[in-house]
């Protein structure tokens, strides 16, 4: 049996929408988890400034992704001060559409 390589470990049991929907909430997960921690705030606390139960931290914390909708994710990254730009190419670019998660201005 060959060896198949694939995107991402959604991609080898998911179809290749899911799978990239799947990859990419990953992903911002473990951003917004990553941010928590770096700011130092406790699940109850980042909860509180995230408006959300502490349970659903938790749970973005555990890698529950399929708990999350990427809106949401999204309004989780407005809270913690970040902004998300999504960059569609033209269509004989080639290149795959991108998110792009900046801090947002004090201005």
């Amino acid at each position: 049996m060959a060896l198949q390589l694939h995107e991402s470990p959604f991609h080898a049991t998911h179809d290749a929408e899911t799978a990239s929907k799947m990859a990419l909430k990953m992903d911002l997960s473990i951003f917004i988890t990553d941010r928590i921690k770096k700011m130092g705030l406790k699940q109850h606390d980042a909860a509180v400034r995230l408006n959300v139960t502490q349970s659903r931290i938790s749970e973005l914390a555990n890698g529950r992704i399929e708990k999350f909708t990427l809106d949401a994710m999204m309004d989780m990254l407005d809270k913690l001060g970040f902004r998300t730009s999504l960059t569609l190419p033209s269509n004989d670019a080639g290149s795959p559409p991108q998110i792009v998660i900046t801090r947002a201005s004090d201005s």
